[in-house]
């Protein structure tokens, strides 16, 4: 009789011990599960996030490093006094693809986009009339109209092209006084 109760003792431990195993490796899965769904998660945003970083840091790069062989200078054409020219001085044979001129009128300044598909080889130069000239704004519509007169003074940000895009060369602006 101890035998059987023995016997029956331990066919309810198994079962008692295998419900509770089972519960046990059931909440096992389910947490290994959200763990490596909350980490596929946070892998696939800090990718996205990673490459946009990397692109815009491409830009820069590339921009100061094309900008590095930009060379620019303003002079006043003798004898015309609304007339600037503009000087490519470039080196490595790069090219203007435009530029933006910015002109200080008193306290104000007047920006002007008319001239940034303005192309000027290498080692060339082009000469600008901008009495009465009137202003394109950043979209592409008319501004004001220039007051050769009232200007101070004239600044100059060369545009070149880096390949895929055309980009402002703030470091290398230049400007000229009246």
């Amino acid at each position: 009789m101890n035998r059987r109760i023995m016997n029956r003792r331990k066919n309810i431990n198994r079962r008692g011990i295998n419900r509770a195993g089972i519960s046990a490796l059931v909440g096992t899965v389910l947490l290994i599960v959200f763990v490596v769904s909350l980490g596929l998660v946070v892998v696939n945003w800090s990718s996205r996030l990673v490459e946009k970083g990397i692109e815009e840091s491409k830009s820069k790069i590339g921009t100061g490093l094309e900008c590095a062989d930009v060379n620019v200078r303003l002079e006043g054409k003798p004898g015309a006094d609304t007339v600037i020219i503009v000087k490519n001085n470039n080196r490595n044979d790069l090219d203007l693809k435009g530029f933006v001129a910015r002109f200080f009128v008193g306290d104000n300044v007047i920006v002007d986009y008319a001239n940034e598909n303005a192309e000027i080889k290498a080692f060339s130069a082009k000469s600008f009339d901008f009495n009465g000239s009137q202003t394109i704004d950043a979209n592409g519509n008319p501004g004001v109209k220039i007051n050769w007169n009232n200007v101070n003074k004239v600044e100059i940000i060369p545009r070149v092209d880096i390949g895929e895009e055309i980009v402002n060369c703030d470091v290398k602006k230049t400007g000229w006084e009246k």
